[in-house]
């Protein structure tokens, strides 16, 4: 094994251990710093050191430890991302290339006990291009993908990490493997809060990782956007101003993808507009339409319709299913699954879900044992229901599977978070008002018992989704006895 006495071995510097504890002081819970720091004391013979660090990495040591000679693997990886040989004098680049060789580890797989480089890309973070993503005078070293404007929406992807899980951010670094040459992608790693297993969709989520390929496009420059280690107020600003155009776009698209998905349920293919299915009531499957989420519907409609002719040898069951995967399967956007609605009877809660993100959590009015437990799908939209905004039901009602329990509004505020009702589910008027635009008909309701967060996930007014209603969307033929 190279001694730290070697000044070939690229992370045998005292300045470079002296760095790892201090970021370990700064980061006392990442175990990747840990075992790097265990490491360099092992190297250096330091085995009592050494030893309490492996212990304080827990999982990740083991996980190194256990795949066949990682010691001469890893080295080996090191040398493959060309980092200098020699360190500079100046603290900033120090900091940065420790730092940096954390990123490596995660990089390459190194939770899961895999010490493979990706295939297509040499996954390097050399001092030039994390000191070039922190400098403008540095931009023409780097390549092209530094500071040279703000990249266009189009061409910057948010990958979700939730919180303090390393394997996932492990994961969401591989996926660097996706840039390709000379395109100018950028890839911001973005902080999702967990609260009991849920991702918690609550702008504006935090960009920890600002990624770009170099100008051959062979490695990755990783730019890190949080801590004192970070001088990259320009990339921290494109990054802040990237998730505030780039949340809100995500759920326009979640509800045009749900809108389509909801549409097969009754059609063997989508309409090519959205406008098709904000009709007057019964026909008001979305409640409104904006010219984004337009122009998402049709983007998503095109893609399904030319999948769909590309499976043409398949039953049209299984082509339409297919197609349909691949759809939600679209790597650009953080939902995977269809908008679902689950209501919680011990809690009072009533969440919008896409898989495993949370895109709200409100508080309800129930019926205790006369609600029911079960899987329903919102088989009616209607606008005040009886002809009135303030009446029994409130100004929006969605009936659960064409029977006598639905979602509605209620005149009685103060029953929200008791049983009151005869069965259904009642919420406030701002709640239910942008239930109503969200959720598109068809979608799922869940109905069960301690399967969600007692925590609310409610915007604030300025934050809340509302749509301006298609026309005509009360029924006033129909006299509602809901429960």
């Amino acid at each position: 094994m190279t001694s730290s006495s070697d000044g070939n071995h690229p992370l045998g510097s005292k300045k470079d251990q002296a760095y790892m504890k201090e970021y370990i002081e700064a980061h006392p819970d990442n175990r990747m710093a840990w075992y790097l720091l265990g490491k360099q004391y092992e190297r250096n013979g330091e085995q009592g050191k050494a030893k309490y660090c492996f212990k304080q990495a827990g999982d990740i040591y083991h996980a190194f430890e256990n795949v066949p000679r990682p010691s001469e693997q890893i080295e080996e990886l090191l040398a493959q991302t060309q980092m200098q040989q020699t360190v500079s004098s100046s603290p900033r680049k120090v900091r940065n290339r420790v730092g940096a060789a954390i990123l490596v580890f995660l990089l390459l797989g190194s939770i899961a006990g895999e010490v493979n480089a990706p295939s297509r890309l040499h996954p390097a973070i050399t001092d030039e291009g994390i000191e070039a993503a922190g400098d403008d005078t540095s931009s023409s070293r780097a390549g092209n993908h530094h500071l040279v404007g703000t990249p266009a929406l189009s061409t910057q992807i948010g990958i979700l990490v939730p919180e303090h899980d390393n394997a996932a951010f492990g994961q969401a670094l591989r996926h660097t493997e996706h840039f390709a040459s000379g395109t100018g992608h950028v890839h911001y790693l973005l902080n999702i809060r967990v609260q009991q297993n849920w991702w918690m969709w609550e702008p504006p989520l935090r960009p920890d990782n600002r990624l770009t390929s170099d100008s051959d496009g062979r490695r990755i420059v990783i730019t890190p956007l949080q801590g004192k280690q970070c001088k990259c107020e320009a990339e921290r600003s494109q990054a802040q101003s990237f998730v505030q155009q780039w949340m809100p776009r995500s759920v326009e698209r979640l509800v045009a993808k749900s809108a389509l998905t909801a549409a097969l349920h009754t059609k063997d293919q989508p309409p090519k507009q959205l406008a098709a299915l904000a009709g007057k009531y019964p026909n008001n499957i979305v409640s409104g339409i904006t010219p984004q989420i337009a122009s998402a519907y049709e983007e998503v409609s095109a893609s399904f319709i030319a999948r769909m002719k590309n499976a043409k040898q398949a039953a049209p069951k299984k082509a339409k299913q297919q197609a349909l995967n691949q759809i939600w399967s679209d790597e650009v956007d953080p939902f995977r699954e269809p908008l679902r609605i689950l209501v919680d009877k011990k809690r009072h809660r009533l969440a919008v879900v896409s898989g495993n993100i949370m895109v709200r959590n409100y508080k309800v009015g129930l019926g205790g044992k006369r609600t029911p437990l079960g899987t329903f799908r919102i088989s009616e939209k209607v606008v005040d229901p009886n002809g009135s905004s303030t009446g029994d039901f409130g100004s929006r009602g969605m009936t659960l599977s064409d029977t006598l329990y639905a979602i509605h509004g209620t005149n009685e505020p103060e029953s929200i978070g008791r049983d009151k009702s005869l069965g259904c589910v009642r919420m406030g008027k701002e709640d239910v008002e942008e239930l109503f635009d969200m959720v598109p008909m068809g979608t799922e309701v869940v109905i069960g018992s301690d399967i969600l967060p007692d925590e609310l996930l409610v915007p604030d007014k300025e934050g809340r989704y509302r749509l301006k209603l298609s026309p005509n969307q009360d029924n006033p033929n129909k006299k509602y006895r809901w429960l």
